[in-house]
């Protein structure tokens, strides 16, 4: 059971910040150093102030970036640069954005408040690890604000799209809020504050599991906010406001919805023969050979499926140093029984980045679990040109390619209350950050 509720939520004022272009940002976990920087001197009242604040040699328990961002939303709410909602409202979102120059997706979906639920109930389904340090920084920065800055990310069936259409009936035409990114891509946004349209998504989401399709460390840091809360202020409260997560969510059956795959790029692999240890794959997997250059590189491009195109269990390898670049199609019964002998539930055995993980860099390339865990080893790409480039410069060794994790796929692991290996998934694009805040006050009810 999915409850779900509007809440009033906090966001950019139109007369002060006219262009939500130079203030949103992508989520924390994806914006690097010098992301950081620019986006902090764009604008000065850009939301990386918020949801990642730059670090300086003189921090302290008193004075650091997630004390600076609670100041900077108490400040800029007594400027009025941040207005809350007279109103509680769900948050219907539409994002165009494009997969190719020519291709352009539409991704609909809804932000509102969601009854927090210990993953044990099976209500919210994770479907991916996570790691205890991002959630400490996380609590820290949740603890300092009192407030969800971002969203959560999940998903929710709903083959007949009556969720979707219920929305519709609660919005307005122009948006409200209506920009175009800096990556091209542009966004919609309508508050729905009448009561019988909210009721009517709230009972319909009821009989919906929920499967965490990314934001899983903002979900399980919300959770341990909730549990100390409760300790300071009883469990009398089932509807306070710490109860509740703000959340994106979107139907799982969307046209509009887009997973990447994730590539692995190796460096520092010593003298370890790329050439040799794929011959020696035999055993595993059906082994193809293609030149590593021109209209042999296509027709690797194409055997592997540059991401996406097949569905059996095919994964591409590139060296830079090699003559040729492989495609390594597992035999799947031989694999499956070896997966199954390394313990490895059934509903994991198909997945392309479980065999990339246990079968290819693990047993053919003989790489450690702290290897694969050193982030100077091992980088990860989404893009298919681009990790290629990455390989034909010489800047890794070694490339291993595979296709996207498949939206059933992520359904069918998360149900069986599996999690799969890190950067399994990759919800593209990601939800982003600024678009609406969720205070948390303890005096406070979403209900």
């Amino acid at each position: 059971m999915a409850q779900i509720a509007p809440f009033r939520g906090l966001g950019y004022n139109p007369r002060k910040v006219p262009d939500l272009a130079q203030v949103t940002i992508p989520p924390y976990d994806v914006i690097s150093a010098e992301e950081q920087r620019a986006f902090h001197d764009s604008n000065p009242y850009n939301f990386i102030r918020l949801e990642l604040g730059l670090s300086t040699p003189q921090d302290s328990p008193e004075n650091n970036p997630h004390t600076r961002a609670a100041a900077w939303i108490e400040q800029w709410t007594r400027e009025a640069i941040l207005l809350r909602s007279a109103r509680p409202s769900i948050y219907r979102y539409e994002l165009d954005y494009k997969t190719h120059p020519d291709a352009v997706k539409t991704r609909r979906g809804f932000i509102c408040a969601l009854r927090l639920e210990d993953f044990s109930s099976g209500r919210v389904r994770p479907h991916e690890k996570t790691f205890q340090a991002a959630k400490d920084e996380r609590l820290g920065l949740m603890t300092a604000c009192g407030a969800n800055l971002s969203p959560v990310f999940a998903l929710y069936p709903d083959s007949n799209e009556q969720i979707y259409s219920a929305l519709s009936g609660g919005r307005q035409e122009p948006p409200p809020v209506s920009f175009t990114d800096r990556a091209g891509m542009a966004h919609r946004l309508w508050p729905v504050s009448d009561r019988l349209i909210v009721d009517r998504v709230r009972e319909l989401m009821l009989d919906k599991p929920l499967f965490i399709a990314d934001g899983h460390h903002r979900y399980e840091t919300a959770l341990n906010y909730r549990n100390h809360l409760r300790k300071q202020c009883g469990t009398g409260n089932p509807n306070a406001a710490y109860e509740f997560i703000m959340v994106y969510l979107t139907d799982m059956n969307d046209p509009g919805l887009t997973i990447l795959p994730t590539h692995r790029l190796l460096k520092n692999l010593g003298d370890r023969d790329c050439v040799k240890l794929v011959k020696s794959a035999g055993r595993l997997f059906d082994v193809e050979r293609f030149e590593a250059r021109g209209e042999g590189l296509l027709k690797w491009k194409e055997a592997i499926g540059a991401g996406g195109a097949r569905k059996d269990t095919t994964i591409g390898v590139y060296s830079g140093k090699a003559e040729f670049a492989y495609a390594l199609t597992a035999k799947r019964e031989e694999a499956s029984a070896l997966l199954a002998a390394k313990s490895i539930p059934p509903a994991l055995r198909a997945l392309d980045v479980v065999v990339l993980d246990q079968l290819v860099l693990r047993d053919l390339f003989g790489l450690s679990e702290l290897f694969l865990a050193d982030e100077r080893n091992i980088s990860f790409m989404h893009d298919f040109t681009s990790a290629v480039e990455a390989v034909e410069s010489r800047r890794f060794d070694t490339g291993f390619f595979i296709n996207h994790t498949r939206i059933e796929q992520v359904r069918e692991v998360a149900s069986a209350g599996l999690t799969m290996p890190h950067k399994s998934t990759y919800f593209y694009p990601k939800v982003t950050s600024g678009l609406v805040i969720n205070p948390i006050f303890r005096n406070e009810e979403i209900l």
